[in-house]
């Protein structure tokens, strides 16, 4: 902690000097001169401020290639079934149990059947609703068309009618 409150009065007064001298306005100068006092400033920090750096630095060092590939933690599962199935050689094996062992996330797998299950019968149900309402449709489409022909035939018949009740009319005004 000593050592922490240190280099955080040291920092500001080294930064303020390197920044103060390198002012200058040519501008090869103030490269060479930026690396002489860098490497004056290192010079001038002591080991053991360098040392306590490394112990408080954050950062990761950056994971160097390798020839083989990193072992994954899968790997160190061992082999074999997720749990043996109980039962004695010889004798028949219980149709509740499955012989190669227990089934891994069976109450999931379950669960993700039935909601499958589900969503196919809503499927079926809303293409049954969807059939019904077009037949519905259709059946008050054809009714509507058979009433308009209704009355237009009863229209026409009318029509009819009056012209032949017109007719009379006039036959018994000339007669």
């Amino acid at each position: 902690m000593l050592f922490g409150a240190i280099r955080s009065i040291i920092r500001p007064v080294s930064r303020a000097l390197v920044s103060s001298r390198t002012t200058f306005s040519n501008p090869l100068f103030s490269t060479t001169c930026n690396n002489e006092l860098h490497q004056s400033h290192l010079f001038w920090r002591p080991a053991s401020a360098r040392l306590i750096q490394s112990l408080t630095d954050t950062r990761f060092p950056k994971r160097r290639p390798v020839d083989k590939p990193r072992r994954k933690r899968a790997s160190l599962k061992p082999s074999g079934p997720y749990a043996w199935v109980k039962h004695v050689p010889g004798e028949p094996i219980p149709s509740n149990q499955p012989n190669a062992g227990s089934v891994k996330r069976r109450n999931e797998k379950k669960r993700i059947r039935l909601h499958k299950a589900f969503i196919l019968a809503e499927k079926k149900k809303r293409k049954a609703q969807l059939q019904e309402a077009k037949r519905k449709k259709k059946t008050a489409m054809i009714e509507r068309k058979m009433a308009a022909v209704a009355r237009d035939r009863a229209w026409a018949e009318r029509l009819a009618e009056l012209q032949q009740i017109e007719e009379d009319k006039k036959k018994a005004a000339m007669t």
